[in-house]
């Protein structure tokens, strides 16, 4: 190996710590991102937007549970047995909506504090942290395009408020700010059929204790959908998430310990599975969904389990 390249650790990089929303990876450092794929699905924003009342504040309560037993390490030529990683979070999210026009827009915004579980075991070590994750903001303009189609956009901020310690294999921060610009729609094609989309693009801050700056990301959550009955649809949801730039430590690109190859450990997956989302009242919604992780490169593969209750009020 040549000495002016960084090497990942064995085996606390093959280890999960987590972002605003709990995701095990493997790519990024230590396997870090500030991104929780698939927190989004059905009705990503909400519709006829010009319509609602001036001041609107929506309480949510995100229930997530991930859990993966195969590891996928692209440059050691496929999977490590024996790894068990096990997220679970708690994550209450608070929406608001003004009055205030910004570029034709309403302007909105929302914040997000996770409390998190995390358990980790590989290569004969285990660890476990359960506390505070890592606290994430955004200002965000929606854009009413008509009673069946509303855009949004934002820049999601995620600051390093969790417990964070370099030598343990389970924290519940990153220890690094991430800034992501978002784009996202809902859209009623037809009378019953749903299309929502949210894609963000992760650039990541240096970890100072460690000297790291992982790599930006490009993902994107969706959700389609048919409304059976008048409070109930089903539908399929899902991520994809590829990172796009490499992982770097002290200025030089990071490869696995032992390999001779700068592969920049960049991350890849898709998971896809069905979904059911519930309305009540005249505007509260409760959803479950879950999907199964495919094409996994440099990162756990596993099934994630995600469930929401979301109430908004005017004033």
């Amino acid at each position: 190996m040549s000495p002016n390249r960084a090497t990942r650790p064995f085996p606390l990089a093959l280890m999960l710590t987590v972002g605003a929303l709990p995701l095990p990876a493997l790519a990024t450092e230590s396997g870090v991102d500030n991104i929780g794929p698939g927190t989004d699905g059905f009705f990503v924003l909400p519709l006829d937007v010009d319509n609602l009342p001036q001041n609107m504040v929506a309480f949510n309560l995100y229930y997530n549970h991930y859990k993966a037993t195969k590891l996928n390490i692209s440059s050691l030529g496929g999977k490590v047995p024996n790894v068990e990683i096990e997220s679970t979070a708690v994550v209450p999210r608070l929406d608001y909506l003004s009055p205030v026009r910004v570029l034709g827009g309403r302007l909105a915004g929302y914040v997000a504090q996770p409390w998190l579980k995390q358990e980790v075991a590989a290569f004969g070590l285990s660890d476990t942290r359960e506390s505070m994750g890592d606290t994430t903001f955004a200002p965000i303009i929606l854009w009413d395009m008509g009673k069946n189609l509303t855009l949004g956009a934002a820049v999601e901020i995620t600051a390093p408020t969790g417990e964070y310690d370099a030598e343990r294999l389970a924290n519940t921060s990153n220890n690094f700010w991430t800034y992501k610009p978002l784009f996202s729609f809902t859209w009623l094609p037809t009378e019953r059929t749903e299309l929502s989309m949210k894609t963000t693009y992760s650039f990541n801050e240096k970890n100072k204790d460690t000297d790291y700056k992982s790599g930006q990301i490009f993902h994107f959550d969706y959700s389609a959908s048919y409304r059976v009955t008048d409070n109930l649809r089903l539908g399929v949801n899902g991520y994809f998430l590829k990172q796009t730039t490499d992982d770097k430590q002290f200025g030089h690109t990071v490869q696995f310990a032992g390999e001779d190859v700068n592969d920049g450990v960049r991350g890849k997956v898709f998971a896809i599975g069905p979904a059911l989302y519930f309305t009540f009242l005249k505007y509260a919604s409760a959803e479950i969904r879950w999907a199964k992780e495919f094409d996994v490169e440099n990162r756990p593969e596993g099934e994630m389990l995600w469930a929401k209750i979301s109430i908004p009020y005017a004033f």
